[in-house]
């Protein structure tokens, strides 16, 4: 059967709401109402009922006639209101003025803004409030002439666009990172289909220019604009790239905050042509032979390996792969994780060096065609999905995260929360009440639900790691009783409670969920 892997990339923007809408409501809204206990019941099921409408499985893939995206993006956009009107409601309760939340179920410190200051919070528990204090970085984040640097990483932003990052903790330098690379796209929504003649411009980033942005101590910043030099759609016959150059105008902002070996990366681009791929490319300065990338509840291993089609097979395999939230790339010394928000399509390019590479979009006129080089038939009607072209301006943020070690030793699953859930700021007159605290050890440990419930909440818990590991639970306040429970609710065990903590052994990847009584 086909794999149809083009469809992780189609409808880019699409896929950015769906995610916004899933991460509010599973990492803020739904967490929220289970520690507050404010009456959310029927706004989270009218959000679910939508997300769970834009689930159908071409809608997911937006494998779709452009009427059936616009409706799904009007589910997702309505989700996200419903989700964030949660938040506002029960946030007050959680956390006031002067007061910092941490919706991750781990220890966290991090930077949040209050009446358009930076602050640098304290070392906050997991599920808790504390009190924001005037604090100051170990060693501050500093800018210059297209450069950032802290005690982990020094970045030098390069006129053609590049960048080069000497990695501190390993001694690694990474050269040519963040190369845009341009393509022709025959194909679909289904399949990317490059043309028979696929040439890329000459050096491509034209105008180039840049500013410092903040100067840290908390962080610092740098922001270039340029032009891109792309060729401008295809040739009548669509086996070739027209010779026409266009330019998309670009934007790039990058910021390093003091004390984390991560570089968060901002792209805005005008895109004002068709049927086109647009990647950005990360050369790795070490071997590797497989990448790792996160899925709701595992972290999947693929070879590194070319394209390719087996005999008789209707359609080539392209190792373009998903990822949810993370890819990491390593050779067990050091490593780079790639974390993205929305954006779904990675590949790890052979070669001396590796390059690791995502997808920012992938722009295309047809629901299906017959005429691609990648798939031999049609995969769907043949109609027209102008809407698919994504013209017009896109935002897309995504970030480096260096390491030592592979990505479970480097806690890069914690590190992919952190990054794209930040700390919340309060809201509303202080809060004066204790707040609750619910802290997961070892670091393998993630939530991956936290659910309200009349009397109480319900948390659903991973084993992220391919050993066994004995999950250490503490639960503030301490609750009546902890049961263990199926996935449809039905009553497994009660679990013993000692001082607030919770233990239980998980398997490989194991899954738990418990039922806590108030």
């Amino acid at each position: 059967a086909n794999v149809l892997m083009g469809t992780l990339s189609v409808r880019v923007p699409d896929k950015q709401r769906q995610f916004a809408a899933s991460r509010t409501l599973e990492r803020l809204a739904e967490p929220i109402a289970a520690l507050t206990g404010i009456a959310a019941s029927d706004a989270l099921e009218q959000a679910w009922t939508l997300m769970l409408q834009n689930a159908a499985h071409d809608t997911a893939c937006g494998s779709v006639i452009d009427a059936v995206a616009d409706a799904s993006r009007q589910r997702s956009v309505a989700a996200l209101h419903i989700a964030e009107a949660v938040v506002e409601r029960g946030l007050p309760r959680l956390a006031g003025q002067g007061q910092v939340w941490n919706p991750s179920l781990f220890p966290r410190q991090g930077l949040v803004e209050v009446d358009g200051s930076l602050v640098l919070t304290p070392v906050v528990g997991g599920g808790s409030v504390a009190s924001l204090t005037t604090r100051s970085p170990d060693v501050p984040a500093a800018a210059g002439t297209r450069r950032l640097e802290n005690a982990r990483l020094r970045c030098e932003l390069l006129p053609d666009g590049t960048l080069t990052i000497l990695d501190r903790q390993t001694g690694l330098r990474y050269e040519g990172l963040h190369r845009l690379v341009d393509e022709g796209d025959a194909g679909d929504e289904y399949n990317f289909s490059p043309p028979a003649l696929n040439p890329q411009t000459v050096d491509p980033v034209r105008n180039f220019s840049s500013t410092v942005g903040e100067t840290g101590p908390l962080r610092a910043s740098l922001e270039a604009r340029f032009d891109l030099a792309v060729y401008d759609g295809l040739r009548a016959d669509r086996r070739a790239r027209s010779d026409r150059e266009i330019m998309l105008p670009v934007r790039l902002t990058l910021s390093l905050e003091s004390d984390t070996p991560r570089l968060d990366i901002e792209l805005e681009i005008i895109n004002r042509t068709p049927d086109h791929r647009l990647r950005v490319h990360f050369p790795l300065p070490f071997q590797v032979g497989e990448s790792a990338a996160d899925a709701p509840f595992h972290v999947t291993r693929r070879p590194v390996i070319g394209a390719r089609r087996d005999p008789g097979a209707a359609e080539i395999e392209l190792p373009t792969y998903p990822m949810w939230s993370f890819v990491d790339v390593s050779d067990g010394r050091a490593g780079l994780a790639l974390i993205a928000d929305g954006l779904h399509e990675y590949e790890v390019l052979p070669g001396n060096p590796p390059e690791l590479a995502l997808t920012l979009l992938r722009a295309v006129g047809w629901l299906s065609r017959e005429d691609l080089t990648t798939r031999t038939g049609h995969a769907g009607p043949g109609m027209e999905t102008p809407g698919a072209q994504v013209l017009g301006g896109q935002r897309l943020r995504y970030s480096l995260f260096f390491h030592e070690g592979d990505w479970e030793r480097a806690g890069v699953w914690r590190v992919a929360e952190s990054t794209l859930t930040p700390l919340v700021a309060g809201r509303g007159p202080a809060v004066t009440t204790p707040g609750p605290r619910i802290d997961l050890t070892p670091d393998t440990i993630q939530m991956t639900a936290l659910l309200p419930r009349p009397d109480g909440y319900e948390l659903r818990v991973l084993n992220a790691s391919d050993a066994m590991h004995e999950a250490a639970i503490h639960l503030e306040p301490h609750p009546a009783q902890v049961t263990s429970i199926t996935l449809a609710g039905d009553l497994r065990e009660s679990l013993a409670l000692a001082d607030g903590v919770v233990r239980l052994s998980l398997r490989a990847w194991g899954i738990a969920t418990l039922r806590v009584r108030s």
